[in-house]
């Protein structure tokens, strides 16, 4: 009786013991292979990050909605616009901007020239532009103005104050009217570069 319950509890410490193996060999970790794939995520990560950053500096599309910026921009052409040109420098003379007119939130962009800068004195006499008591030279053909608005008389132009106008002058309504006027810095929303399809 003594011998086969000591029998007994030696075959189950043998059975116990069977499953542990002190000497089975550890299983090696290829650190090749785990940084080949870290540097691999790493890549793709930075490549997603790199293109959003693009896309959101110069990627912002607004719509030309009307025939202001003609013949440069047409009705209904999609622009880019490089919304950081003015982080680092101003808005110049010559730049096509888009801004919300008046700080109204609930505008669509509005696409124009800017024409004077803070610290410009601007008017319009005979269908002519003057700054600074010059003939504004046009880099493109422009038709003479019929209505100079508010520009008939010399208007001198405060800090973060831009004059605008549609390349298509005639058939524009910007800076010399009321309902657009001044431009101010904080409504701009970059400058457009491209036309996109491109022509």
């Amino acid at each position: 009786m003594i011998t086969s319950i000591s029998s007994f509890f030696s075959s189950l410490f043998r059975r116990r013991n069977s499953g542990l193996n002190f000497n089975r060999r550890r299983r090696k970790i290829n650190f090749d292979k785990v940084r080949y794939v870290l540097i691999f995520a790493a890549e793709i990560a930075a490549v997603v990050l790199l293109a959003f950053g693009v896309v959101l500096a110069f990627g912002k599309q607004v719509e030309c909605s009307n025939a202001s910026m003609e013949p440069t921009y047409e009705t209904s052409d999609i622009l880019l616009v490089n919304t950081i040109a003015y982080k680092f420098a101003e808005p110049k003379t010559g730049d096509v901007i888009a801004f919300k007119p008046k700080s109204n939130v609930n505008a669509s962009y509005s696409v124009k020239r800017v024409i004077g800068i803070p610290g410009d004195t601007i008017y319009i006499s005979n269908g002519r532009i003057y700054l600074n008591d010059e003939l504004y030279k046009e880099n493109l053909e422009v038709e003479r103005i019929d209505n100079p608005g508010i520009a008939a008389s010399p208007i001198t132009l405060l800090d973060d104050q831009y004059f605008v106008l549609g390349d298509n002058r005639n058939s524009s309504e910007d800076s010399r009217y009321e309902s657009v006027g001044f431009v101010s810095g904080e409504d701009i929303l970059g400058k457009v570069w491209l036309d996109f399809p491109f022509k």
